[in-house]
């Protein structure tokens, strides 16, 4: 298999929408983490050279109550 074919893909936008179009900045005071590293996640950014960190996939899944599977999945790249 061509693994580089291949993208890990944050469904962290979607899920927002979901949450009533919940603000970045809100959820990163309420998660105590950056909002960068989360605007990242959110449009996907360089996804293919980022290390997220598994305390950060922790509270993202605790905070919306979602399992990693949920939050991420892998995708074809475009």
């Amino acid at each position: 298999m061509e693994y580089n074919k291949y993208i890990l893909h944050c469904k962290l936008d979607e899920i927002l929408k979901e949450h009533g179009n919940m603000s970045v900045l809100k959820l990163s005071k309420e998660i105590g983490h950056r909002r960068t590293t989360i605007m990242e996640l959110m449009h996907n950014t360089n996804m293919d050279k980022k290390k997220i960190s598994a305390a950060l996939i922790v509270k993202l899944c605790l905070y919306f109550d979602i399992s990693p599977n949920e939050l991420f999945e892998v995708r074809p790249k475009e």
